[in-house]
């Protein structure tokens, strides 16, 4: 197999991934607020997890909520520089590394998707278990990909 097939293989797999991510987590989104509807929650796993429809205009625990379009801007830049990242044949990541770009590049997608239809991102992951925010798909898959990265990173660093 040659570089440039290699390359291929790789660029199609992560297409595949953003694409996959994007859509699991629109799908899941439009599902879960037809049948819950927004601000309502719908028990799932007494006492561990609930299916809770919020709405978050801010970032990560819902921080800076009054300036959505900050959130906007940030999205696009994120998406420019992690297509960038993810598809570009002149950076040198390892597979690793190129999987966590992906998945970033998906979640944020999935959440920017959000912004620009409703405003703000749809959230419904809700763990019971312990107080924590109320999440979503493309957010678990933004946390997936950092972990991917610094995997990566570890083990480029390890060999040298």
């Amino acid at each position: 197999m040659t570089y440039s097939e290699n390359f291929k293989k790789i660029l199609l797999t992560n297409l595949i991934i953003v694409v996959s991510i994007v859509l699991l987590d629109q799908i899941s989104k439009r599902f879960l607020f037809n049948e819950v509807g927004l601000n309502h929650t719908k028990e799932f796993i007494p006492g561990l997890f609930n299916f809770t429809i919020v709405q978050n205009t801010g970032g990560a625990f819902s921080i800076l909520k009054q300036h959505p379009i900050c959130f906007k801007i940030i999205g696009v830049v994120n998406v420019l520089i992690f297509s960038y990242l993810t598809f570009c044949p002149t950076v040198a990541f390892n597979i690793l590394t190129k999987f966590g770009c992906a998945c970033i590049l998906g979640g944020t997608i999935g959440n920017l998707i959000d912004r620009f239809i409703y405003g703000g991102v749809i959230d419904f992951l809700d763990l019971q278990l312990f107080n924590f925010a109320v999440f979503n798909l493309s957010d678990v898959f933004i946390d997936l990909g950092v972990v991917l990265i610094l995997l990566g990173w570890f083990f480029t660093n390890k060999k040298h």
